[in-house]
């Protein structure tokens, strides 16, 4: 579960932004919140980010995403190998030289705290903190990969210490060693959290397809869940096949290339994912019939939309799992979209306890009786190039105020200014 995501010096984000799924005092909607055992604090079961476009949203997301990458790989570092760094970029020299990550999460029922500060070369502080007994208790603490404090280690966390690389992370080389004091936090990277940036990917369709085989509750409420969004859908097959040279040779040059590269020179070893969708009609003598569609070649890209983000909601719920989506409803008609926020929200459907984080330009969803205040973020961009972040919380609105019109006018700013005028005269 997730608590709370802060950055500093990420992109657009300079000055340290704090995203938080802890509930505030708000009284509505009580139903779209977590109880957190032992602690008088409850969390969010989604939240929705708007903003101008080139505000700051998909850095907010890629943020999130790029802690979790450092935290899974830092393990396989060579010794000078860059560490991933996107400073921001318009400040003065000398004014920011390495970015700031600090994530609080709930992790088998215990809060953890892990915080990061990094540039290009080198790992300046880590620090991994948990609330056993609702009291911080240190874990570790990491200081110019040099001075480790870490009471209830007996040795062994203090020996991987010593081995790990300027450029490395200490939880990562601690769980390569199996230290249990570590593993909980690490595990809630690897088994909690998924960061998707591009929702429509082969990644996510071939993930979607493998646990329709592999299990046949997941299939059935996929195939119910496209149903009811109207999209004429009764099956879904597929399959990874090798492209032929007839496919091959259809493509651009440069693409050719491209592959080559990615498969080592060897362009027939280049495998795609082939999708087929069942619809179910009737035809001209009253006959229901079943038609076979190809997904990618036939299908709208809402219906292709509809379908990866169902199956990622679905696998979170599942499993308790946080999800961030970048541009979750992008292609979805705003009923579709509306049905997919229900859904997150409902905690008789949502049983496992999933968070889900997305941003958004569907004005639609700024709605008090689909959303608490707490659950709509803002994300602006000044003229400085630097982004902020905010909640709607923050401002003292009516329970009966139309919020999606205060918003359309620029009330909580995070729209875009258009001057219009003539482009071509």
């Amino acid at each position: 579960m997730l608590l709370e995501f802060e950055v500093e010096n990420f992109r657009s984000f300079a000055d340290p932004v704090t995203f938080s799924m802890i509930a505030s005092s708000d009284r509505s909607h009580a139903d779209h919140l977590i109880a957190m055992g032992g602690s008088r604090d409850r969390a969010m079961r989604s939240a929705s980010i708007y903003g101008a476009n080139a505000s700051g949203k998909s850095n907010l997301v890629m943020a999130m995403g790029m802690l979790q990458s450092i935290v899974l790989r830092s393990h396989l570092a060579q010794l000078g190998e860059p560490m991933p760094y996107f400073p921001f970029k318009f400040g003065r020299p000398g004014e920011w030289t390495s970015t700031r990550y600090r994530v609080v999460f709930l992790m088998n029922g215990v809060e953890y705290e892990y915080s990061l500060r990094h540039d290009a070369a080198r790992v300046y502080e880590e620090r991994l903190y948990h609330y056993p007994k609702n009291r911080k208790a240190i874990i570790f603490e990491r200081v110019d990969g040099r001075e480790l404090r870490a009471p209830q280690d007996k040795g062994s966390l203090r020996a991987t210490a010593e081995k790990t690389l300027p450029n490395a992370l200490l939880l990562s080389k601690a769980v390569q060693d199996n230290n249990p004091l570590v593993m909980p936090a690490f595990k809630w990277f690897q088994e909690r959290l998924m960061v998707i940036l591009k929702v429509n990917s082969m990644v996510v369709e071939e993930r979607a397809l493998a646990r329709m085989q592999q299990d046949e509750r997941f299939r059935a409420l996929l195939l119910k869940a496209l149903n009811m969004a109207d999209l004429g859908i009764v099956d879904v097959r597929g399959k990874v096949v090798q492209m032929d040279q007839e496919e091959l040779d259809r493509m651009p040059p440069e693409i050719q290339e491209q592959m080559r590269g990615l498969v080592k020179g060897k362009i027939e070893q280049w495998l795609r994912l082939e999708i087929k969708t069942v619809h179910q009609a009737v035809d001209e003598g009253g006959k229901v019939v079943q038609i076979e569609m190809d997904f990618h070649h036939e299908e709208s890209l809402g219906t292709q939309k509809v379908f990866a983000v169902m199956a990622l909601i679905l696998e979170a719920m599942e499993a308790g799992r946080v999800l961030v989506m970048d541009e979750m409803d992008l292609h979805l008609h705003p009923q579709i979209a509306r049905f997919l926020v229900e859904l997150m929200n409902d905690p008789e459907q949502n049983r496992g306890n999933a968070q889900f984080v997305f941003t958004t330009h569907n004005t639609n969803l700024i709605d008090l009786n689909l959303f608490r205040r707490d659950q709509i973020w803002f994300i602006e961009k000044d003229e400085r190039g630097r982004s902020s972040l905010y909640s709607l919380s923050d401002f003292n609105v009516r329970t009966d105020l139309r919020v999606q019109k205060a918003y359309e006018v620029g009330r909580f700013g995070a729209v875009p200014f258009v001057k219009g005028g003539k482009v071509i005269e």
